[in-house]
């Protein structure tokens, strides 16, 4: 009996700590809609794989991400556009920019990504 109530345990604690996000997917998609309508970009490589830690933290809310806040900016991805990365002078994925020409660079927490796109959670 111990043995098993020991297993259900450690089953529960890694379920718990794979959870991901605090957040609902409606709000996750709150945010990144609000990033898109606020004119904010991501910067990335597919290749990159702080660019794909940041894609798994917003799960399915990515899509609203991909299709219109995220630049590619390897020539060989996938809707390139590896001119406006060199015009913007971005050398480090992700990149953030917002349009009040703040800028930061790495993988970034919903909240900050909120508090400097002016976006609610």
């Amino acid at each position: 009996m111990k043995v098993l109530l020991g297993i259900l345990l450690i089953v529960i604690l890694v379920i718990s700590g794979c959870s991901g996000s605090d957040y609902t997917k409606e709000q996750l998609d709150g945010l990144a809609s609000c990033l898109k309508e606020k004119g904010v970009k991501e910067y990335g490589a597919f290749w990159c794989p702080n660019c794909a830690k940041q894609q798994k933290m917003f799960g399915s809310s990515y899509d609203i991400i991909k299709d219109g806040v995220y630049v590619e900016c390897d020539p060989r991805g996938d809707d390139s556009q590896a001119e406006l990365c060199i015009e913007k002078e971005v050398d480090k994925y992700p990149t953030w920019d917002f349009p009040n020409g703040e800028r930061l660079i790495g993988v970034q927490q919903f909240e900050v990504l909120a508090e400097k796109s002016g976006c609610t959670l």
